[in-house]
């Protein structure tokens, strides 16, 4: 009749309840283990992003011009040179890292001062000009070339103490001009800190701008050309996203 009970030393524990004791005895070390890894590798610090550069730019710059003025047919060709000044400003787009457009705005004196024979006749002009400059950016160098589009808002041919409008043919003869002139644009220039820039530029007319009074042969040309040191500034307006 006691063949059924269990004899001295022996526990009767059922499957079910080994089962229940080793899923407690994972759940416990689990957590441990969780802890000590929180506790080994402490969270670290979030990385903070850089704000992106502005990739579109405004800037004012002014400065002074050497000019050059030259009439010329295929034998003989008369020069001279006189200063003047230009101001203006400027719109620059960010096409890649290296590369950007810029369209400017200005108003510039050019001219010449062309000591003839008998005589001495000095031209200056006040043109708007619109340069299309092509950049190359390496850090704070910049290199640009471009067209160059200029119209004379008035000139004045100065000679033996007169004064004459170089665009009206009644008054210059065979001395007259025209008022559009294109012309190229090659220029060279360093930023430096807080937005300062200094650039050298080169501007030589293309076209044809002598007019004439139709006295003088058919094969006579004129050209401008200015060579212009500025001084700007530039900050930026907008940051891509």
């Amino acid at each position: 009749m006691f063949e059924n009970f269990p004899g001295p030393g022996k526990t009767n524990v059922s499957p079910m309840k080994k089962t229940i004791a080793f899923v407690f005895i994972g759940v416990v070390a689990c957590n441990i283990i969780l802890a000590q890894q929180k506790t080994t590798n402490p969270k670290q610090p979030l990385v903070q992003i850089k704000s992106l550069p502005p990739q579109t730019w405004l800037g004012i710059f002014a400065g002074t011009n050497l000019n050059y003025l030259d009439y010329y047919d295929k034998i003989t060709t008369i020069e001279g040179s006189n200063t003047g000044f230009h101001i203006g400003v400027f719109f620059k787009k960010n096409i890649t890292e290296y590369f950007a457009l810029q369209p400017a705005l200005l108003f510039s004196v050019r001219g010449g001062k062309i000591n003839n024979i008998d005589s001495t006749v000095n031209f200056r002009s006040m043109n708007a000009e619109l340069p299309v400059n092509f950049l190359y950016l390496y850090k704070q160098l910049t290199i640009g070339m471009g067209p160059n589009f200029s119209y004379a808002i008035n000139g004045k041919l100065k000679s033996n103490g007169s004064e004459r409008n170089a665009y009206d043919p009644a008054e210059s003869f065979e001395r007259t001009l025209k008022r559009f002139e294109f012309g190229g644009n090659f220029m060279i220039g360093y930023t430096f800190k807080k937005g300062i820039f200094i650039t050298a530029d080169f501007s030589p007319g293309f076209s044809n701008i002598y007019k004439g009074d139709g006295s003088a042969p058919n094969n006579v040309r004129a050209k401008t050309r200015t060579f212009g040191i500025s001084l700007g500034y530039t900050f930026g307006i907008l940051r891509d996203e």
